[in-house]
């Protein structure tokens, strides 16, 4: 049996994710906010380093991005560091931990990227400047955090960017044995939803 990591593993996708590896007899590490085996904040670069620290020196199997907030959450700069920048620091930290054992990395994106309401300007940022996590915060935060439209065109925004990482680094991830795919579900009743849904 393998040894995988979840972000977001307390809720929603995260939370099914774990179940159902334990179901196969995996062992499963939750990374979380609350109750998670390692409880770190991925909003801030502590949070991330923190579990890049404490997981397995082993290696890993797999590593699944689940962690996430919604266009809803009311923090236009927590929707970016979350979303985009604590999945990235996470991919890029536990590399070496993947190749290891050939591991595989899936993160979490939406299908909401589909639906032309991401800020481009935003997502574009992310990828061409996306070390200056600082400067993309500023950029947002000007932004009006109490309009859902707002909220909901940065989180299409982040997500976006975070698949369009993943699809630039994929092939050099493979190149040393390192599987690593986005997917993005469509709408899913979980909690982060229940805004929306209602």
């Amino acid at each position: 049996m393998g040894v995988y990591a979840v972000t977001g593993g307390s809720h929603g996708i995260g939370a099914k994710t774990v179940e159902l590896l334990k179901k196969e007899g995996h062992e499963v590490i939750n990374i979380d906010l609350l109750k998670g085996d390692i409880t770190a904040d991925l909003v801030t670069l502590e949070g991330r380093q923190k579990v890049i620290d404490e997981l397995h020196p082993e290696g890993l199997d797999g590593l699944i991005l689940s962690a996430a907030v919604s266009g809803a959450c009311g923090s236009l700069t927590k929707i970016i560091s979350l979303n985009y920048f604590g999945a990235v620091s996470v991919i890029k930290g536990t590399y070496d931990l993947l190749e290891k054992k050939h591991g595989s990395c899936v993160a979490v994106s939406s299908n909401v990227i589909s639906q032309g309401i991401a800020r481009m300007d935003i997502a574009d940022l992310l990828n061409n400047c996306g070390d200056d996590e600082h400067k993309i915060r500023n950029v947002v935060s000007s932004l009006d955090a109490s309009d859902l439209s707002v909220g909901n065109s940065i989180y299409a925004a982040a997500k976006y960017a975070l698949a369009r990482w993943v699809r630039r680094h994929s092939a050099s991830y493979a190149a040393n044995g390192v599987r690593i795919n986005a997917i993005s579900p469509g709408w899913v009743k979980t909690n982060m939803m229940a805004t929306i849904l209602d």
